[in-house]
């Protein structure tokens, strides 16, 4: 049984639009979630080993491959061993929703760095913690941002609910924006969304084909992009890596995908229907 399937009209016609223009081809991804399955402890993720086999497929044959992350660019980089992956010369990399940058062509990535209000936050995150903090949270530190984990709490439902209010308080007393997650919440300092960032990087390349992956609330403004880049007469494609975490989320699909395998699958077909 096929791992993904199309859902819209849309899904079918991005891949005759890709085989006909390959080379104005954009392939937008999220990483956790999408490339790499979701992992209690976020320093141990990794790509899908069908992911980084499906990226070195379409890498040599579409004009655009970016990964669109809330994580640190240097971050994914190293988790997703993107620098040393052939098929991917062309890739980049938007961290911190679109704050920071790494370009696999030159190796060069935007210098991370944290600001005052996400230190300050920071320490009252710890605090907070420290005085409340079911067991099994734990922090991690973004440079422009830093999230709240629950995954490893005994209920990670329960705590993430429980912590919500407080978080959000710390958030809005430093000026910092609250993004809900899959059992994380994430403070950021930057206002940039993945919809901005994604809007950005088409017209820099001028695709005309453009497909946005993703499995989280964070992605849903690409989402959004992508109708009024069709609505504009470009072709496009909605990918959801599938989670039982987030299930709403496949009200915006073109394509289900069942997880980081699921979206691997997909890729892999685009790759097929360009070579073809």
């Amino acid at each position: 049984m096929t791992s993904w399937r199309a859902i819209s009209d849309a899904a079918h016609e991005f891949f005759d639009a890709a085989a006909a223009a390959p080379d104005r081809v954009l392939v937008a991804m999220d990483f956790d979630g999408t490339l790499a399955p979701i992992v209690d402890d976020p320093d141990l993720s990794a790509l899908h080993p069908a992911a980084a086999t499906a990226l070195t497929e379409l890498g040599h044959r579409v004009g655009h491959l970016v990964v669109i992350t809330g994580r640190p660019v240097e971050t994914v980089v190293r988790l997703g061993r993107l620098a040393e992956r052939p098929g991917l010369d062309r890739l980049v990399v938007l961290g911190q929703y679109g704050a920071e940058r790494w370009d696999a062509a030159t190796g060069v990535a935007t210098p991370p760095e944290t600001p005052q209000s996400v230190a300050v936050a920071t320490v009252e995150l710890e605090r907070l913690l420290d005085e409340v903090g079911p067991p099994g949270v734990h922090l991690e530190h973004k440079g422009r941002a830093v999230g709240v984990h629950t995954r490893r709490c005994p209920d990670p439902a329960a705590a993430f609910a429980e912590l919500k209010p407080h978080v959000a308080r710390i958030a809005a007393a430093n000026g910092l924006v609250l993004e809900p997650g899959k059992f994380i919440l994430e403070l950021r300092a930057s206002t940039v969304t993945k919809g901005e960032a994604l809007r950005d990087i088409v017209e820099e390349t001028g695709a005309l084909v453009v497909a946005m992956c993703g499995d989280d609330l964070g992605d849903l403004p690409a989402f959004d992009l992508l109708d009024d880049l069709a609505a504009a007469g470009l072709a496009t494609c909605r990918v959801v890596s599938g989670s039982a975490e987030l299930p709403a989320l496949g009200d915006r699909a073109d394509v289900l995908a069942d997880g980081p395998a699921g979206v691997a699958g997909w890729l892999s077909e685009v790759a097929s229907r360009v070579g073809a």
